[in-house]
């Protein structure tokens, strides 16, 4: 956050114009408070692309930022020897940094598929926040790899900007918009090549450190453990109770019970994160479709999903686009009219 906060003052972005009352008490907050809610780089940083008209923001932001700024994990970024182990060392620790951002990696071929996912509602979209942590993402593989390394392709699952010369000249390879996933994707050899940097010792060590913080600050309760791994295979239709106990180091009786001490049930918490991609999908998509909502809520019909919304949320695909788009424009312009246009 304090780093958005430079980035913002240096690029001309007037955040006093833009953020309402309670976004600016969260910056505030964030110079002296070891945490801030999950949700608030998330919508801060999609308000600032909307209203200050920044559809690159996210991607810019990660290009500008420090990479040894980003707290425990970053610590161990420089020591990965391979691109395998840092992607081994983010799918650990990543809660130690964000519980916003969940992510899953999955093979296909010759191919390594890195995706990440908002992992809790966000207001306005998410779309800049993936585009950042994607970005960061693959200057952190050049630290393994070095600066001349780019990605196979990168894939987003939100409609293109109108222009892309920042994202052309950052990503330097392939770039798919309207996709079903946003991930990053490499070549399978990448993933064990050699960092002549990499110090496997001190990696180790670290790691023994970042996992006493993870055991006293037990930032994840149960619910959001199953909230992430349920997000990260509803696509493949793979987020089973079983699986996702598995997961956890559990039986799937045991997280019944876990989920019956929160008020829950394992199909209720399903049902949550699918209102959740349903909401984040009709907030992205010009063009809604019942197969690919069907597809990434997991399910095989088109019919199961429009079934879906109408018992969920009492409305159709063709309302939900409209009703999302109405809302988005009028964030934007309440903002702009109470505050006054952004620099």
């Amino acid at each position: 956050m304090q780093q958005f906060i430079r980035f913002a003052r240096i690029s001309g972005i007037d955040l006093n114009a833009i953020l309402d009352r309670d976004m600016l008490d969260l910056l505030d907050a964030s110079r002296t408070a070891e945490t801030v809610p999950a949700h608030a780089m998330v919508d801060i940083m999609q308000l600032c692309a909307i209203v200050a008209r920044r559809p690159d923001i996210g991607v810019a932001f990660a290009m500008w930022c420090n990479l040894r700024g980003y707290g425990p994990l970053s610590l161990l970024w420089d020591h990965c020897p391979t691109v395998e182990d840092s992607v081994r060392i983010s799918a650990r620790f990543l809660h130690l940094e964000s519980q916003a951002l969940g992510s899953r990696m999955t093979e296909d071929g010759d191919e390594i598929v890195l995706q990440q996912f908002i992992a809790i509602p966000a207001r306005f979209g998410g779309s800049q926040y993936l585009e950042a942590t994607l970005t960061l993402q693959m200057r952190v593989i050049q630290l393994i790899l070095g600066d001349e390394w780019h990605p196979v392709r990168i894939e987003f699952d939100h409609p293109a900007p109108s222009n892309l010369d920042i994202h052309r000249s950052v990503f330097r390879c392939p770039i798919r918009f309207g996709a079903d996933r946003s991930a990053l994707v490499l070549h399978r050899a990448d993933m064990r090549r050699v960092s002549p940097n990499g110090n496997a010792h001190l990696l180790s060590f670290l790691e023994r450190q970042l996992e006493q913080a993870s055991r006293i600050r037990h930032h994840d309760d149960v619910v959001t453990q199953v909230e992430r791994l349920v997000a990260a295979q509803l696509s493949t239709r793979g987020g089973s109770l079983e699986a996702t106990a598995e997961a956890l180091a559990t039986s799937a009786r045991g997280l019944q019970r876990r989920l019956a001490e929160k008020g829950l049930t394992f199909s209720a918490v399903v049902e949550r994160v699918r209102v959740r991609t349903a909401e984040e999908y009709f907030a992205n998509e010009r063009k809604a479709s019942l197969t690919e909502l069907a597809h990434r809520l997991g399910y095989s019909e088109a019919s199961a999903a429009s079934r879906f919304l109408k018992r969920t949320m009492k409305t159709g695909a063709k309302k939900l686009t409209r009703y999302s788009r109405v809302r988005a424009l009028d964030s934007g312009a309440s903002l702009r009219r109470r505050n006054g246009p952004a620099s």
